[in-house]
């Protein structure tokens, strides 16, 4: 009896002191999330790009242009976002060694990926420039 007395109060200690760990676990950075964001627009312009110049050929620098004007908004973030941009590129390598429809159809959808990840982090940083907040509860 007197083990079980033990397990049970070593188990309430434990949760106890996980608790609040866990509940800072659940909180969001928002500047993390920001971050995350731009990666991941970044990775979606690589492998547009990649499609893009097997496609079009190399003088295409659509993607690359605009993933340039990126840098050049957000330098804090330029190693990541280089990052993410030349992991993308080599992601459609593997996947697309030649232009045919999939590969076109394939940037389309990256395309339209990348303008949805582009005006979410545009909602993110109106106003004063920084990424906002969310509210606890906030569904955006």
């Amino acid at each position: 009896m007197r083990i079980r007395a033990c397990a049970a109060a070593m188990l309430f200690s434990l949760a106890a002191a996980a608790g609040p760990g866990l509940a800072q676990e659940r909180v969001r950075d928002p500047q993390a999330g920001y971050e995350q964001d731009l990666v991941e627009l970044a990775r979606v312009l690589g492998r547009a790009h990649y499609l893009r110049i097997t496609c079009n050929g190399r003088s295409d620098a659509r993607w690359r242009t605009y993933v340039r004007h990126m840098i050049s908004q957000e330098a804090d973030y330029r190693r990541e976002i280089t990052r993410g941009f030349n992991e993308g590129y080599r992601m459609e390598e593997a996947r697309f060694p030649y232009c045919d429809a999939d590969a076109v159809q394939m940037e389309a959808e990256l395309r339209a990926q990348g303008l949805r990840l582009a005006q979410g982090l545009s909602v993110r940083n109106a106003g004063d420039g920084a990424p906002a907040e969310r509210e606890e509860g906030d569904d955006q």
